[in-house]
């Protein structure tokens, strides 16, 4: 058993590792983009006066408003579907599957993509979206389609597809965790006393399961807003997202541009994981478990 006092001094310097790693590759970093995203003048220079110029240009700009907004859009329309699917997928596993073994393979079969890289698993999308790829074969071979359809490659539709796909068990996750620590005594009585299975659900399953969609939702959101590799993989040139924009004027060497976008971003994250605490305080799930 552990002989450090909470507060203790020696508490303190076990943290200091931590705390140097984050502040080197965490704090540093985000400081240092927000001190460029204000650098005024024509001059590539940390001289440069800072300025709120570069952030009146970024919303001066209707293109880039409208792209902010359909980013926003694209994230809650893939957190609702992921959402609902995940939540499905976790109630399916925990509640349907009696078996410890086919739960658990069950679920290996939905994690194991997820050992490969995004981008990886983007790539492998472009054979199934194309006009020769997978769908657009079997809709033609059933009598869905006569022609290939052409709305799911180079497409918002696509995009949304691919990322479902990668994001839909970031949110099924935390829910089954949650479900697993539901008593079926709890259930069992609600049962008892003539409640609808509909009413065991919205009174006693959803409530108690809420943190774990929360959290859910929030990896979502998070990854959804960074995700740049499949909106490019997918969408080609023709579509894009916030993201995409700080590579473009990175590439382009705009770094105060791409600057201003990427702290932009941060403060869009840091807005809905606010709103998601407000929701429920995950913080304290730790401690009353």
């Amino acid at each position: 058993m552990s002989t450090i006092r909470i507060r203790s001094p020696a508490s303190y310097w076990l943290a200091v590792p931590a705390a140097a790693w984050m502040l080197g590759v965490v704090v540093v970093p985000i400081v240092l983009l927000v001190w460029v995203s204000f650098w005024g003048g024509r001059a590539f220079s940390t001289a440069s006066p800072l300025t709120f110029d570069n952030y009146a240009r970024f919303f001066a700009n209707q293109t880039y408003l409208k792209l902010a907004l359909s980013t926003i859009v694209h994230t809650a329309t893939l957190m609702a579907v992921t959402g609902v699917l995940g939540y499905c997928i976790a109630y399916f596993l925990v509640m349907k599957v009696r078996s410890p073994g086919w739960r658990l393979a069950l679920f290996l079969a939905f994690v194991v993509p997820f050992w490969t890289s995004t981008l990886i698993r983007a790539i492998a999308w472009v054979p199934f979206l194309g006009v020769n790829g997978v769908i657009n074969q079997t809709l033609m071979f059933v009598g869905a389609t006569q022609s290939p359809i052409e709305a799911f490659l180079y497409s918002r539709t696509g995009i949304t597809m691919a990322q479902v796909s990668l994001y839909t068990m970031l949110a099924a996750g935390p829910v089954v965790y949650m479900l697993n620590a539901i008593a079926p005594q709890l259930r069992e009585a609600a049962m008892t006393l003539k409640a609808t299975p509909f009413t065991v659900f919205r009174r006693i399953v959803f409530p108690l399961t809420l943190p774990g969609v929360v959290i859910g939702q929030v990896l979502v959101f998070l990854n959804v807003m960074s995700d740049f590799a499949t909106v490019a993989t997918i969408g080609g040139n023709k579509h894009a997202l916030l993201s995409n924009l700080v590579l473009l004027f990175y590439e382009g060497s705009q770094i105060r541009a791409a600057s201003v976008v990427a702290v932009l971003l941060m403060i869009c994250m840091l807005v809905g994981v606010v709103i998601a605490l407000r929701v429920v305080d995950i913080r304290r799930l730790g401690a009353e478990r």
